[in-house]
């Protein structure tokens, strides 16, 4: 039964897009594609295809703001009127794809958290933009959303992994191991997967293909988190434990700049990887290169 529904609903997503494609009515100006007509059915199947896919566009309105068959004017002329003859819409440069290196660090994003040993430089994360939405008050500020899901993961050093302290009088705790069924550890790890939507206000320049700076906060759920183990001695990787105490929400900060399609990216979490700081006080911090298509 669950398959015949899981089917159901992607026809219906693949449905969607190929609706959208059909009888696209656009009018053209020299800033692009605006004032689209149709009816409600198939503007809302472009609305949900254009947010997939980043699309951008302009609707042309009247002085108030509302929706208008009138030409927009030039550049010169919004200037000397003072008049708005469009609103935009579109992502900006929210990236469609990042790869960073992370570290899980202290309050100081810059000092790597000393009570959980890691391998320097060997941690990341990569994301994925299944969903992107935009609105910009005039063409070089708006406000951009998206939603990422992410792969992030850590290698524990000094040969020791995460497991639980398991305790019948106390709630078990999350410890560090440096033995595994009596064999010694030659590399542990710790994944978890995540669904990230950050708001960020972006400042760009009028050109696509100019420069542009955003920042602004962002909404974490992890989730499928886990530690992992390598045997010395031993070729297959093996699961500890599923679960490992992660803190499901988080709160943080993210900036990007860069210029055209390619940028830089960075986060900093405010809340503690784990829940109630166990085994450790430890805020996820990431740098990386982030590219649109």
């Amino acid at each position: 039964m669950m398959k015949k529904y899981l089917i159901a609903v992607v026809a219906a997503l693949l449905a969607v897009p190929a609706f959208a494609q059909g009888e696209r009515h656009y009018e053209y100006d020299e800033y692009g594609q605006v004032g689209r007509k149709e009816g409600w059915a198939r503007r809302f199947a472009h609305n949900f295809y254009d947010a997939l896919v980043g699309a951008e566009y302009y609707e042309i309105v009247d002085e108030q703001g509302n929706q208008s068959n009138k030409k927009p004017v030039s550049k010169q002329e919004q200037r000397n009127n003072n008049t708005k003859t469009y609103r935009y819409y579109g992502p900006g440069h929210t990236p469609s794809f990042y790869f960073g290196v992370n570290l899980l660090t202290t309050d100081d994003p810059r000092v790597m958290t000393p009570g959980l040993p890691q391998k320097q430089g060997k941690g990341f994360e990569i994301g994925f933009a299944v969903g992107q939405w935009g609105y910009h008050m005039t063409r070089n500020i708006g406000v951009n959303t998206a939603l990422y899901i992410t792969r992030s993961r850590y290698w524990i050093g000094d040969n020791q992994y995460l497991d639980y302290t398991r305790s019948m009088q106390s709630a078990n705790k999350v410890d560090l191991f440096d033995t595994f069924d009596s064999k010694p550890v030659k590399q542990g790890y710790l994944r978890y997967w995540s669904l990230r939507v950050p708001i960020c206000l972006e400042i760009s320049s009028a050109s696509r293909r100019g420069p542009f700076i955003a920042v602004g906060p962002e909404i974490e759920y992890r989730f499928a988190d886990v530690s992992k183990v390598d045997l010395v001695g031993e070729d297959d990787r093996v699961t500890v434990a599923d679960g490992i105490n992660v803190n499901p929400l988080g709160l943080n900060a993210v900036a990007r700049i860069g210029i055209n399609d390619f940028g830089i990216t960075a986060r900093y979490s405010f809340t503690s990887l784990f829940l109630d700081d166990d085994p450790v006080q430890t805020y996820p911090f990431m740098i990386g290169i982030s590219t649109s298509f």
